[in-house]
């Protein structure tokens, strides 16, 4: 396939794959007559795109850390009808130094800063979110044994109460390194499949506990574990603009809700991509330091 025509929209000319994820087809491409470097997404499962292209088409932009939606609709692939989405291809690579990890951590800190569409992003409000985070931790129960025997407020950390009052913000949800194009300067964000707006506090504390857990795309190699955590963090919180800061009760509780879901979607995937056991030293770690570290420079 040397070309892909949208119906209703540009053709594509297909030049080359990039890492594949696993739930979409990609491609490198120029829309035809134009030039202009783009990726395509070709819908794997059903319904997967659209929250992506709700949220690139709402934030999307070449000022911000964010590429712009250039065109989305369908195209026959091999006799198939599929849902696709083209976006603005921005160069970089997964961030491999320390320096890399603070721009991510800078470039979190905008999108959490942006303000909240008034539609089209799921809303999750505190009440909303802390029931969800109560409730995996609920669905691992004696899964989580090691940590409910070794962390002495673990029963206010799984608590559906959010301690402090962050506010509601744009949030990306999934961030890590295998999401961000680090290109030495602002650098992109890319992956935008789990966007939805909710209390501020979810991106930070994903972005430590990924650094910690050393998870990354194929090729990805882990090291620095704590300088990079320490990294992302510093960036994130000397770029907010409104110097929001989480307390120390604030930052463990964020970072059980960073833990808890990286176990409970390993569960329910049966440790794919990696096994959810992993996860629970990380966790365990992050809790037994000084929460103090966490609540930034």
């Amino acid at each position: 396939m040397d070309t892909l025509a949208i119906e209703d929209g540009p053709e594509i000319e297909l030049r080359g794959l990039p890492a594949q994820g696993t739930r979409h087809r990609v491609f490198f491409g120029e829309i035809g007559g134009a030039g202009e470097k783009v990726v395509v997404k070709l819908e794997g499962v059903p319904g997967a795109l659209e929250n992506e292209r709700v949220a690139l088409a709402l934030l999307g932009a070449r000022d911000t850390p964010i590429p712009a939606l250039c065109a989305s609709g369908t195209a026959v692939v091999r006799g198939v009808r599929v849902p696709l989405i083209v976006i603005e291809r921005r160069r970089g690579a997964a961030p491999s130094t320390i320096a890399g990890w603070q721009r991510m951590g800078r470039a979190y800190a905008r999108v959490n800063s942006m303000e909240s569409p008034a539609d089209g992003l799921t809303v999750l409000d505190s009440v909303t979110f802390g029931r969800q985070h109560a409730q995996r931790a609920a669905e691992l129960g004696e899964r989580l044994a090691t940590l409910t025997q070794s962390v002495p407020d673990w029963d206010e950390l799984v608590s559906a109460e959010i301690p402090g009052s962050g506010p509601l913000c744009v949030t990306h949800g999934d961030p890590g390194a295998g999401n961000f194009l680090d290109d030495g300067h602002d650098g992109a964000i890319i992956d935008w499949e789990e966007a939805h707006i909710a209390p501020r506090g979810l991106d930070l504390a994903r972005l430590v506990f990924i650094a910690a857990l050393g998870a990354g795309p194929g090729g990805y190699v882990a090291r620095d574990h704590d300088a990079r955590a320490n990294a992302a963090l510093t960036g994130y919180l000397t770029a907010q603009p409104d110097h929001w800061r989480p307390s120390p009760l604030e930052s463990r509780w964020w970072m059980t809700v960073a833990g808890i879901q990286f176990m409970h979607r390993r569960w329910m995937l049966r440790g794919q991509p990696a096994p959810w056991e992993e996860a629970v030293p990380v966790l365990l770690e992050l809790l037994a330091v000084d929460s103090a570290w966490i609540a930034g420079p």
